[in-house]
């Protein structure tokens, strides 16, 4: 099969799934100037940063269920890659919570991914890695050795990793780098091969790290020659489903990953939220009413640490003192424009002419432009295939934000409690 077929084919099945990817964006590009602005200037921003040492504030994209946030997330994932950047996309779920950032940063590096290179990203970068005396090369050496609040572990293993030739030794630092410590024991015995045993004093990695695991990985993509680490999260409205005290730590570790808490940067790091728009009404002032309850909750205990970031991470959501992106609905003119667009993919994709659909003229700012193309796409098949003519009628889905137990599930790596691999 021809391959733009092969393309043409593959985007029109992730638009009738509602999960777009890099060929649905090749196909169908967003259309919201502003949207493209700010996140071009987020990645420019991120390149400058490391002249200072200091991380741009992230993105924080708010839309209606539908309108198209996942979309401009595999756009976003298409332009940082272009622009030379190691690109990560996560969706927040039961397995990546944003309440333990351990996870997520497993998440963020097992989804990282490098320009022009299929495999995972560490593995790709682990497989061409040459030491070559850079100028990012030495300030990430002089980062991880003379940086007295950074685990020696980060010393310890990436001088192995540079000077070692042994590939299951590199492999396995490359899972410590993903999140899955080594064992002391082995780790001080690799280093004891190369004469440097007593140079680091390793121990169990201790609760509090996953932030310098976070900048320590964006300093090593520095070093291997790319322009920084964008993360994309999908979904963040998930954070309502978890009880209290889980949020107050979600909320926190937004602002911490956006590069808003005071002390807290991660140079080269560029993020990107994604919210539902009416998540501040529903959660932060509504029934929940987290913005008085969260302080309330964590206060005096042994999450008050949380407590200041959290509340950062509340007022970035509700728009005091941080400009959140609003995802507006599209017009008739660009609904339109989409129709002829979707209708003229379908065509090539299945050697056919999609025949035109009598409704759908019809504009209303409440259907989503996922429901829109869904319903086109599903009267063409019924058409293509069985010569049927059909009529759609698409229910709105309304998200809700009860907590769910099953979400709630903490593990003993919760609170940054490593796992150890063995």
């Amino acid at each position: 099969m021809d391959k733009d077929v092969v393309q043409r084919r593959r985007a029109i099945e992730a638009l009738r799934a509602g999960v777009p990817n890099r060929d649905v964006v090749r196909q169908l590009k967003p259309v919201q100037v502003d949207m493209e602005e700010r996140f071009n200037d987020l990645l420019e921003s991120a390149k400058d940063g490391w002249s200072d040492a200091k991380q741009q504030p992230g993105l924080l994209i708010e839309g209606d269920f539908g309108t198209g946030k996942s979309h401009w997330l595999e756009y976003y994932r298409h332009l940082a890659l272009e622009h030379n950047f190691v690109c990560s996309s996560v969706v927040l779920s039961k397995e990546t919570p944003l309440y333990d950032l351990n996870k997520l940063y497993r998440s963020c590096v097992e989804s990282a991914v490098v320009p022009d290179k299929l495999g995972p990203a560490l593995e790709e970068i682990g497989h061409t890695y040459k030491l070559t005396d850079s100028e990012f090369q030495r300030e990430l050496f002089q980062w991880v050795e003379k940086t007295p609040e950074i685990d020696p572990r980060f010393a310890a293993t990436f001088f192995l990793f540079e000077r070692s030739q042994d590939e299951e030794l590199r492999a396995r630092i490359i899972a410590e780098w993903t999140g899955y410590p080594m064992r002391v024991p082995d780790l001080r015995a690799a280093l004891r091969e190369i004469g440097e045993g007593a140079t680091y004093k390793i121990r169990r990695p201790q609760k509090g790290q996953a932030l310098q695991r976070f900048q320590f990985l964006s300093r090593f993509f520095r070093s291997a020659g790319y322009a920084g680490w964008v993360i994309l999260v999908d979904e963040t409205e998930m954070i309502s489903k978890y009880s209290l005290r889980q949020r107050g730590k979600s909320y926190a570790h937004l602002a911490q990953l956006m590069g808003l808490v005071t002390g807290i940067s991660i140079p080269g790091l560029a993020t990107v939220f994604t919210l539902t728009k009416d998540y501040t009404g529903q959660v932060l002032r509504g029934r929940k009413n987290d913005i008085v309850n969260v302080s309330a909750r964590m206060d005096g205990t042994r999450d008050e640490a949380y407590v200041l970031p959290a509340e950062v991470g509340m007022r970035t959501i509700e728009g005091r003192g941080y400009k959140p992106l609003d995802l507006r609905p599209l017009t008739p003119e660009q609904v339109m424009d989409t129709y002829a667009t979707v209708r003229g993919l379908h065509s090539l994709a299945y050697n056919w002419q999609a025949p035109e659909i009598d409704d759908h003229r019809e504009y209303s700012m409440s259907t989503s432009m996922r429901q829109y193309i869904r319903s086109w796409i599903t009267v063409w098949d019924l058409r293509r295939l069985y010569g049927y003519d059909a009529n759609v009628i698409a229910d709105t889905i309304t998200p809700t934000y009860d907590e769910d137990v099953d979400l709630q599930q903490e593990t003993p790596e919760e609170d940054d409690e490593p796992v150890i691999m063995m």
